[in-house]
């Protein structure tokens, strides 16, 4: 059997081998706080999560516990550390020497790793295309001041010295890393690192922690902001927002230049914007802040040779009565974050199992991390069905796709079916923007049929009652179409967000009663002499405002009469949602 000998350290460093490849070079770094090793700055975090890329291209050897810098769930890398001791024979201990909580102490401790450094100015735009080289020649991205603050740097010879050039502004830096970096770069993924004005406050420290999977990729790391012109919805006070055409250009420019259907990894502000125009330069987002050791659970998964699982299917065999059905949704499933932090603890709690809830993954992810997948396969309950998360294979708006329709549609096909996922997310999670056209459902299913694919059984596409859609309509074949209620009573201050039980959106006071009034609303204005199929949607944080998802849940529905409104997994209200349309 496999194991891993780890040298731990409760506040930095953690140390790797393999007891039939043993080798000193085997290290896990552990973050506290807001800083990296006593570290504050955005630099110093370029370079540790560079550091971790390179050293786990081609072995398991540097794991990051991220601690509060995780904003999903500060536990969650001491919970994972707790799974590899006892479901991957991983052990701990100390590493030694009066650096081991220090960036000089890792840094020397892979310094036989390590080609030299690139040498940046610290002009705000340099340190993102200084990653890129490291990534591309096994450097470290060394900047003046960061070698001036921490003497050890030095030992690294400057291979690439980028501060000898002269950039003019960021636009010409980035023309220069598209004619001299890109080529060489990989061309199925790319890094964006929402360290801009125009992004949402704190959010470049929470992406930045996702790029060492990119460094260990080869990836083109940029920082763009991709707003080609404000509008309301974006640039509404109190916000100073501003468009960005010139940088939109440089970004479309670098994604067309990849292959289609390219991974566009770490995140930028604002969302819709960036996913629009992502989707019609051909690219897939994946919505990586906070989203720690992504190379580690890659190429561990590598170096053990798994396979991830299919996700367990469980339909609980409902039987279709006039009432109201409710099925609650976890999140979009958009994000590798939901799988690095259990889905913000919810996964671990005691109580999982005792309501029925639909988690929402993108089984693309099985393609690149099946050791997480596999976690979840492996402990599911008969009540925890699953959700190919948003748009079945990297998130994407399916009608600003265009020529790449195709190409997307027979992607997910393949990948929903791989993993046993029958369900699919398509919603655009918003009412302020067009939801998804039922007509471009209607063709995701006959792409995915003709692609010799079994196509989904039910489609949600939130918001769709905003526009123009009923809450429960059906395709031409009889698929069913959930579409969420964003929008209630005159009453209603949620902004887009009614049968929602994200805590922001829900009565602080008594946030079940909050949710139980909303649904027994929706029941009341949308209920006819047929079924109704209500999707009750979450989003990621300490759900409703309540500690324990599961709880909150159990204490909603016992706020509402149980011979009017049924909690069901997906599977169930996809098979009674197609029921319901020869049966009423």
């Amino acid at each position: 059997a496999m194991s891993f000998h780890v040298i731990y350290n409760n506040f930095y460093f953690i140390l790797f081998s393999h007891n039939t490849l043993v080798h000193k070079h085997l290290l896990l770094l552990s973050i506290q706080n807001t800083s990296v090793g006593g570290l504050d700055d955005y630099e110093a975090q370029v370079l540790v999560y560079t550091l971790q890329g390179l050293v786990n291209r081609e072995r398991p050897r540097l794991y990051f516990d991220s601690s509060k810098l995780d904003i999903d769930f500060p536990e969650s890398d001491q919970e994972w550390k707790r799974y590899l001791e006892e479901s991957r024979n991983v052990s701990w201990n100390y590493i030694q020497g009066e650096h081991n909580r220090s960036l000089c102490g890792l840094v020397s401790h892979f310094q036989d790793f390590l080609n030299g450094s690139v040498l940046y100015r610290s002009d705000g735009y340099s340190v993102h295309l200084a990653a890129t080289i490291s990534g591309l020649d096994n450097l470290l991205p060394i900047s003046i001041g960061l070698q001036q603050r921490y003497p050890c740097l030095s030992q690294f010879s400057v291979q690439f010295n980028m501060s000898n050039l002269n950039f003019t502004n960021k636009v010409a830096a980035y023309e220069w890393g598209i004619n001299n970096l890109l080529p060489r770069c990989n061309k199925t993924l790319v890094f964006n690192a929402d360290y801009y004005n125009n992004a949402v406050i704190g959010s470049s420290n929470a992406t930045v922690m996702s790029l060492d999977y990119p460094i260990a990729n080869r990836a083109f790391i940029m920082n763009l902001c991709p707003l080609w012109k404000c509008d309301p919805i974006d640039c509404h006070p109190p916000t100073k927002r501003h468009g960005t055409p010139e940088e939109t250009k440089l970004f479309v420019e670098i994604l067309e230049s990849r292959n289609e259907l390219v991974s566009v990894w770490g995140w930028s502000d604002p969302e819709h914007a960036y996913t629009n125009i992502t989707s019609h330069a051909g690219g897939v987002v994946f919505c990586t802040f906070s989203s720690p050791n992504l190379s580690f659970w890659n190429i561990l998964g590598i170096f053990y040779g798994t396979f991830a699982r299919k996700l367990p299917f469980h339909d609980a065999g409902v039987q279709l009565q006039n009432k109201v059905y409710l099925t609650f949704e976890t999140n979009e499933g958009d994000t590798p974050r939901i799988l690095t932090s259990q889905f913000t603890s919810a996964w671990l709690s005691a109580n999982r199992g005792s309501v029925p809830v639909a988690w929402a993954v993108d089984p693309y992810l099985g393609e690149l991390f099946p050791e997480l997948l596999n976690a979840y396969s492996s402990t599911a309950t008969e009540n925890d069905t699953f959700v190919a998360g948003v748009d079945g294979a990297g998130y994407i708006f399916v009608d600003s796709l265009g020529n790449h329709t195709s190409s997307y549609e027979k992607r997910a096909g393949a990948i929903m079916e791989k993993y046993g996922m029958q369900v699919v997310d398509v919603g655009v999670a918003s009412n302020k923007w067009p939801a998804t056209k039922l007509e471009s459902i209607e063709n995701y299913v006959k792409v995915v049929k003709n692609s010799g694919s079994n196509p989904p059984t039910a489609f949600l596409n939130a918001c769709g009652s905003s526009w123009k859609q009923g809450v429960n309509v059906h395709l031409e074949d009889a698929t069913p179409v959930i579409n969420s209620v964003c929008v209630g009573p005159p009453s209603d201050t949620s902004d887009g967000h009614y049968l929602y039980y994200y805590r922001d959106h829900l009565n602080q006071t008594d946030p079940t009663a909050d949710l139980a009034s909303r649904i027994m609303w929706a029941a009341d204005n949308y209920k006819n002499e047929k079924p109704l199929f209500l999707l009750v949607f979450g989003g990621l944080g300490l759900y409703g405002g309540h500690n324990d998802f599961f709880l909150f849940l159990k204490e909603v529905l016992s706020n509402l009469d149980s011979k009017k409104f049924e909690a069901i997994g997906i599977n169930d209200m996809a098979r009674l949602a197609r029921e319901s349309l020869s049966k009423y």
